[in-house]
Parts: structure tokens; sequence; C-alpha cells
């Protein structure tokens, strides 16, 4: 009994020690047949899943990459893969505007090389943006709506929030601007709607 209990406090000790990069995680492939056998004149195949997700998929310089949008999600996964399938990096993403969450990168070996933290700045959450969002009754289906963040590369200044919505009366837009730790309103102001191109 006392040497079960001692190879368990060994077995504890080995299993709590830091980890060092590179490690091994279960490595993700590209299925590279499927998408030959799909695609369309330029390189490209989009499919939907049983769940409603919507994957995009084409080829960049070095091999393959794909967008994966789950129903009803405003965050989208991107992934991109070498031209053997191999997952080279993946992370979550708002479209055209932020990288959202832990970004990972891998070489060749699928060994995990670097994590990129994009949300490490803003301690007011990704979601408490949304019910901030939610709590004003603001339109996230307007094509006149963004959510922009903002980190600050001059010294002293502070990562920040920034919502744009069209104002139900529809005179003009909305801008808010919130502190990125606190949820704290800076700034709301009108703005015009932007000018046809």
């Amino acid at each position: 009994m006392k040497l079960k209990i001692a190879i368990l406090l060994i077995l504890s000790v080995i299993n709590c020690k830091a980890q060092d990069f590179p490690k091994k995680e279960p490595m993700d492939t590209f299925d590279i047949n499927t998408f030959n056998e799909h695609k369309n004149h330029l390189s490209r195949y989009n499919y939907i899943r049983k769940d409603s997700t919507i994957v995009e998929q084409r080829t960049w310089q070095f091999g393959y990459e794909e967008v994966i949008m789950p129903k009803n999600n405003l965050i989208h996964t991107f992934n991109k893969y070498n031209e053997d399938g191999k997952l080279m990096l993946t992370g979550d993403f708002f479209p055209n505007d932020f990288e959202k969450g832990i970004w990972k990168e891998y070489d060749e070996q699928g060994n995990l090389i670097k994590e990129t933290n994009y949300d490490a700045l803003y301690k007011f959450t990704w979601e408490e943006v949304l019910e901030w969002i939610k709590e004003r009754n603001i339109n996230m289906e307007s094509d006149y709506f963004e959510i922009y963040r903002d980190a600050g590369e001059e010294e002293g200044e502070k990562p920040i929030w920034a919502i744009t919505w069209e104002k139900e009366d529809k005179s003009s837009l909305r801008v808010a601007i919130l502190d990125g730790s606190t949820g704290k309103v800076q700034k709301e102001i009108d703005q015009e709607y932007p000018l046809d191109e």
C-alpha cells in the first residue's frame, strides 16, 4: 500500500512539471483528396456540415487554408496547412476585424512551437462585449454593425473596444468606445454614414 502511494506521488510530480515548447499535440490534417475531387476552377471548395457549419477551403502558395463558420456564432476558425496537409497555424477570429483567443503554430512534425494569446490585454472579455451589445438592443444583423479592438501602440495607451451600429431611427451611426479592461464607456458619438464608393 505504501509503495502504491509513493508511486502515485511520483507520477503526480512528474505530470505537474512545466511544459516547454515544442510539445506534441494531436495533429489535424487537411483532406487533400476530397478537396481535389470537389474544388472548382478557382481552387476553392465550400461545403456545409450536418450541424449547419459552413467550411470554406482554398489553396495558398504553400498549401491549403480553411475557414470554419459555425451557425449562429460570430467567431470563425482559421486553419492553415502545408502542401502535405499538415496543420501549421490555427486560431479563432472575428471576421475582418481581429484575432481572438490563443493562436497556435506547429512545425512539420506536429510539435506546438508557438502560442499567441490575443485576448491577454482585454480584461473586459468578448462575452462581456456581447452582453453589453445585447443590453443596448443593438442590431448585429445591420450592414453597418462592427466590433473593433485596439491594444494601443503608443506608450501609456490602453486597450479599447469600439462598437459601431446603425441607430434605430436610421439618422446616423453610433460609435461607442469601451475601456478594454473595465468595459466603461470612454466615449459615445454619432457618425455619418460612409459615402458610397
